[in-house]
């Protein structure tokens, strides 16, 4: 009797152990299932939200497509402001591109060898790249007006600058707000004051109407041979 008892009892307790393995799994095969669900349910709403994002690209594209094409066809039609329209946004174009003399306020900023200390490449660079920072609309250097493509680097005892010669003294235009221009050089710690610490000479002055030429290329300085618009 004992010996069946005990049998009993061990059968008994393996029984559980199997249904208690058999539970183990399957709550883990379920949680795995869960996971996988809520991973895809993951990737499903990230590819929902770059489908519709790409959808608003594409209709901010053909808006804008289909404006320029009625454009185009009330110019083709003959309508006077369309015209206008257009050629007000090729002097735009000009303009920002530096092929336009240009008038406004700004600030008139000289730079000046002081012996034995002489203006470098990268002081010019430090004033022009602090004016665009600061919001200058069109920016000259010893009237060679800066564009994309203008170059400033040293040459022997010239300064480089739109393929051309130059020495000190350089005198820089900006055209932008007088008063925020002058505040973003002066600042402590900022480009005129890293200028005297080199031993440069820096006068500043504020001007109601700058007139900043246009940008005279000889053929060099603007090359796009090697260029290809991306539709």
């Amino acid at each position: 009797m004992k010996i069946a008892r005990n049998l009993a009892m061990m059968l008994v307790c393996m029984l559980l152990g199997i249904m208690l393995a058999l539970q183990y799994r399957s709550v883990n095969y379920n949680q795995s299932i869960a996971s996988l669900e809520n991973k895809r349910l993951e990737e499903l709403k990230e590819e929902v939200i770059r489908l519709q994002n790409q959808k608003n690209e594409l209709q901010e594209r053909y808006q804008k497509l289909e404006e320029e094409n009625q454009t185009f066809a009330r110019v083709k039609a003959g309508d006077s402001e369309a015209v206008q329209q257009l050629k007000n946004n090729l002097l735009k174009a000009r303009i920002f591109a530096g092929l336009e003399t240009v008038r406004g306020a700004g600030i008139i900023i000289t730079l000046d060898d002081d012996y034995p200390w002489a203006v470098m490449d990268a002081h010019i660079l430090d004033v022009v790249n602090e004016l665009r920072a600061s919001g200058a609309q069109a920016i000259s250097v010893n009237d060679e007006r800066v564009v994309a493509m203008t170059e400033i680097r040293s040459a022997g005892d010239y300064i480089m600058i739109n393929g051309k010669q130059h020495k000190a003294p350089f005198t820089i235009k900006a055209i932008a707000n007088p008063n925020y221009l002058e505040r973003a050089l002066m600042m402590i710690g900022g480009v005129v004051e890293n200028l005297e610490g080199d031993g440069l000479k820096v006068s500043i002055k504020k001007s109601d109407e700058i007139i900043i030429n246009k940008f005279v290329d000889d053929g060099t300085s603007i090359r796009t041979d090697l260029l290809t618009p991306v539709e």
